[in-house]
């Protein structure tokens, strides 16, 4: 791209959205694929009550925006950062790095929103929090935290942890005591007083706790620093995304039948 941002963007921006979304299906592909090869490798019963399309999920945002909307807030990102008096050419680059973040989010979202509705399409499933240590301590208190198939799955920015597809009677089989990866170190945000009352005996979601005003201040400034590096270019249109029947119905059935009508599961 060159300084005359929009020019630039204009040409390139036809095969970009044309390339996310072939990552977007294969990353699909991949999602759909994945929870009947976790229940195979765990022993759990697969009794799906449709079969889900990968394409769904391919040439959209996961918030029902269109692709080339999302990806265009790159331009925007680089338009803001000139107009806080970065040069050029800092200001190209901070856009890059916006747009990796989208293009990298965008595939990833995909992959779970087809996860998500590989879970809906089977009775008896839910979801269990698997941390990837090290991890912090927002998400060390959540591992093995079980959701249900409606519940959306809490991340900060840059979070990895994974949502393992569990039936209801199989969820305890992976618990994790965050106390244990405290003491084994895999929890990076630890503050040296933390680690040494935790060390001492006293309990992680105890010591965290009496610091959660400043918790609660990180988590909030984080989803904020997000909120202003994703922008907005495009108002999200109305949809029919996993998301949205997760958000609005309570009845599996009812949302296996919304994603019929929207072209999701067959």
């Amino acid at each position: 791209m060159t300084p005359d941002f929009d020019a630039s963007w204009s040409r390139i921006a036809p095969s970009l959205v044309g390339l996310t979304s072939g990552a977007q299906l294969a990353a699909a592909r991949e999602g759909v694929a994945y929870v009947p090869a976790v229940l195979d490798e765990t022993g759990q019963p697969d009794e799906p009550l449709a079969e889900i399309r990968p394409r769904a999920f391919a040439g959209a945002a996961s918030d029902g925006r269109s692709l080339a909307g999302l990806l265009e807030g790159a331009v925007v990102a680089s338009k803001r950062a000139v107009g806080r008096g970065v040069d050029g050419g800092d200001a190209l680059a901070y856009g890059q790095r916006w747009l990796e973040q989208a293009l990298q989010s965008a595939v990833e979202d995909a992959a779970r929103d087809a996860i998500q509705a590989s879970v809906i399409a089977r009775p008896r499933m839910q979801w269990v929090r698997v941390v990837n240590p090290p991890c912090c301590s927002r998400c060390a208190v959540l591992a093995g935290k079980t959701f249900g198939w409606n519940a959306s799955f809490p991340r900060h920015p840059r979070c990895d942890c994974l949502a393992l597809p569990v039936t209801v009677a199989n969820a305890d089989s992976y618990l994790t005591d965050p106390t244990a990866l405290a003491k084994r170190g895999l929890i990076k945000d630890l503050t040296p007083d933390q680690r040494q009352r935790i060390d001492d005996g006293h309990d992680l979601a105890k010591v965290l706790n009496e610091s959660r005003d400043g918790w609660r201040g990180r988590l909030a400034a984080d989803r904020r620093a997000a909120k202003r590096g994703w922008g907005t270019v495009e108002a999200p249109a109305p949809s029919a995304t996993v998301h949205d029947f997760m958000a609005h119905l309570t009845s599996r059935a009812d949302a296996l039948n919304a994603m019929r009508a929207a072209g999701i599961a067959s």
